[in-house]
């Protein structure tokens, strides 16, 4: 499980840049700002699993909830994306 999340983490992050600068019109140097925050982010994220699990949940239930929150996630991602295309193809069209 753990090598699937690796890969899409870098496989996201690599394509990151690409559409935040073609399709959101953000700069270079924004574009690189939010990519920064988002896995500085990702990586404080593991603390507050941790407390969770520890505290709250238990291991098994914060594992669960949190591969569905995973899933739910890199599903939504392709929706975002596709809208985004089809905005940017509709208006070419016209």
């Amino acid at each position: 499980m753990e090598i699937a999340e690796r890969f899409a983490f870098y496989g996201l992050a690599s394509n990151l840049i690409t559409f935040l600068t073609n399709e959101l019109g953000q700069s270079t140097a924004t574009a690189a700002k939010n990519i920064n925050t988002w896995i500085g982010v990702s990586c404080m994220f593991p603390i507050l699993g941790a407390f969770l699990a520890d505290s709250i949940l238990g291991r098994f239930k914060t594992v669960l909830l949190t591969s569905f929150i995973y899933l739910l996630v890199y599903i939504s991602l392709p929706n975002l994306t596709l809208d985004s295309f089809f905005k940017i193809s509709n208006s070419n069209s016209d």
